[in-house]
């Protein structure tokens, strides 16, 4: 069955939504908790706790472009 234009746009404008939510998120892992420890306000400055919080934000943005790229292999050529 055939998609429509607007269907198709409309997916690829949520995908790109979708991953730039992503590349947020890796930007906010990798530098939230250094410029916590740095203005003082992150309660523990355990090199564990720094290294947790990034791969946590790291794991929910693959997931997050991994759901932007389901949503582009659902298009038809």
């Amino acid at each position: 069955m055939k998609q429509a234009a607007a269907e198709i746009e409309r997916t690829k404008l949520t995908a790109n939504f979708i991953n730039s939510i992503a590349s947020g998120t890796v930007l906010a892992a990798l530098l939230g908790p250094f410029i916590g420890v740095g203005l003082g306000t992150m309660p523990s400055r355990d090199t564990w706790n720094i290294a947790g919080l990034s791969l946590l934000g790291l794991v929910v943005a693959l997931v997050l472009h991994s759901l932007a790229q389901r949503l582009l292999a659902g298009l038809e050529d």
